[in-house]
């Protein structure tokens, strides 16, 4: 007769949070690496296309393990907001260091419409993990335009993400007002990906908080020329 195993239960979860922690580090030195190849090249030569494409794939897996990591924190209730005051601009200016060179090789315009003296209290990393979400998720589906938008409206900031593509389908028009009434999986039909992205925006979103009122994501066609919108409001 054999010994029974002394070895106690895995946790899967864990397991597979730690690797894609792992993974995430892994990720991030490359990119530094990439970023550092790109700094030492003379001021007159571009970088060559493979390495931004390369850099975008990068910090499109980066920013999906990030997103994996935060759900699981979410889950476990591990994850805290660190919110603090910010310039907005300042915020959507550096977003837009970090994408313009990757969209405009790919024949994107990318702007930003919001003023200078805009300030808010929000998690400053968590939000960019939304931002660049929805940049990426605009490239996929834009003509050529993608203007990141910022304004305070009835005490409200709400950014958003416009592009000039088809707009979104009528199943995807809602507000996200609460995690509960969006899981990953939705709207795959219409749109060929797992939900996830719209599913981490949302839940984010929800994590800010004032008093009673939390944050919420919402969808419509209010982009340039009637393209999709998405807008994460923080109270």
């Amino acid at each position: 007769m054999s010994a029974k195993s002394t070895l106690p239960p895995l946790d899967f979860s864990t397991i597979i949070a730690s690797s894609v922690h792992d993974m995430k580090n892994s990720i991030q030195l490359l990119l530094g690496t990439l970023d550092e190849v790109i700094d030492e090249l003379p001021d007159d030569v571009q970088p060559h296309a493979k390495i931004l494409r390369a850099q975008l794939e990068g910090r499109r897996i980066n920013d999906q393990l990030v997103q994996l990591l935060t759900l699981y924190k979410a889950g476990n209730t591990q994850q805290s907001l660190c919110p603090d005051e910010h310039s907005v601009r300042e915020f959507l200016d550096e977003l837009y260091l970090e994408n313009h060179a990757v969209l405009a090789l790919r024949g994107i315009d990318l702007s930003i419409e919001c003023e200078e003296e805009l300030q808010w209290f929000f998690d400053r990393e968590l939000l960019k993990g939304v931002i660049n979400n929805l940049i990426s998720n605009a490239q996929q589906y834009t003509k050529d335009k993608i203007q990141l938008n910022a304004v305070i409206h009835e005490k409200w900031l709400r950014l958003s993400v416009d592009d000039n593509g088809s707009g979104y389908p009528e199943t995807m028009l809602r507000c996200y007002s609460a995690e509960d009434q969006l899981t990953p999986g939705d709207n795959t039909a219409e749109t060929g990906g797992t939900g996830l992205g719209l599913f981490f925006s949302a839940t984010i979103a929800h994590m800010h908080t004032n008093r009673k009122q939390r944050g919420f994501l919402q969808t419509s066609n209010e982009g340039i020329d009637g393209g999709a919108r998405c807008t994460i409001a923080l109270p």
